[in-house]
């Protein structure tokens, strides 16, 4: 369960689980193999009504009954979008690195030349 769960502790506060780990707990039970009971009882999940949210919440039932949906929300990766938009944000992240290591190999030059301080390290010695 450890494996499954972000904040596994034994505190008054709520246990929050992975998206991952609600969706194999709902596909258990839903196949039959399983009880509420039996599935919280294994993996320690607390509250009698944890399993309902959870199957309402990712959409395996309906909100007003046990009427089982066509398919269940699961967010679906625009890679197209994403990608052209990840490798614009990674070259601005990369100009503004250069940029700042630009700066800092000319603060070190000033303060050598103008304050007398070491500091960069000295390769010659033992």
């Amino acid at each position: 369960m450890d494996n499954n769960v972000k904040n596994a502790g034994t505190t008054k506060y709520r246990v929050r689980y992975t998206e991952d780990f609600k969706h194999q707990v709902c596909l258990k039970f839903l196949t039959g193999h399983y009880t509420k009971t039996a599935l919280q009882n294994q993996y320690g999940i607390k509250g009698k009504s944890r399993l309902m949210s959870w199957l309402r919440e990712l959409g395996y039932i309906s909100e007003t009954g046990i009427q089982f949906m066509s398919s269940p929300k699961v967010a679906k990766p625009r890679a197209s979008e994403n990608a052209s938009e990840h490798i614009r944000h990674l070259e601005d992240a990369l100009i503004d690195a250069q940029l700042q290591a630009a700066i800092y190999h000319k603060m070190i030059e000033i303060a050598e030349r103008d304050y007398q301080i070491k500091i960069r390290k000295n390769l010659n010695t033992k």
